[in-house]
């Protein structure tokens, strides 16, 4: 089993949250989301890519990943593997929707980056950058 994260800006500002919040994701969207991530917990990293529910970026992001859900919406959560316990956790970095091949933002893999590298640099590792994930 895959321990769950949730990136934090600041100790307030969980961002997964926020985005959920700021594109209004609907009872099916936050059912089908909360779906997903628990396949992801139960399964592991590699099952879950096996199963096509988790694509890598393109680009120079190779660290970063998307959830693919499939709901009213295309919801792509963008995560890393780890960064501290690389076989044990996920970290889910901030959100994104897909549209007609685009993610939305544009610069969402960009920002998933950023905040990965933001957790790896504080100090204590992780320290107030990261709780435990939430159900949607």
């Amino acid at each position: 089993m895959i321990r769950l994260w949730d990136y934090l800006r600041s100790r307030e500002r969980n961002e997964m949250r926020v985005w959920a919040n700021e594109v209004n994701l609907q009872k099916r969207d936050r059912a089908q989301l909360n779906q997903k991530l628990d396949m992801l917990h139960r399964l592991g990293f590699e099952m879950a890519r096996q199963m096509h529910f988790l694509a890598g970026t393109s680009g120079d992001h190779n660290s970063i990943f998307k959830l693919v859900v499939h709901s009213e919406r295309m919801l792509r959560p963008m995560l890393c593997r780890g960064p501290f316990d690389m076989p044990g956790e996920v970290t889910l970095l901030c959100g994104a929707i897909e549209k007609d091949r685009k993610l939305i933002p544009p610069d969402a893999a960009d920002a998933a980056e950023r905040h990965r590298r933001s957790v790896l640099e504080s100090n204590p590792p992780g320290a107030d950058k990261r709780i435990d994930h939430a159900r949607f």
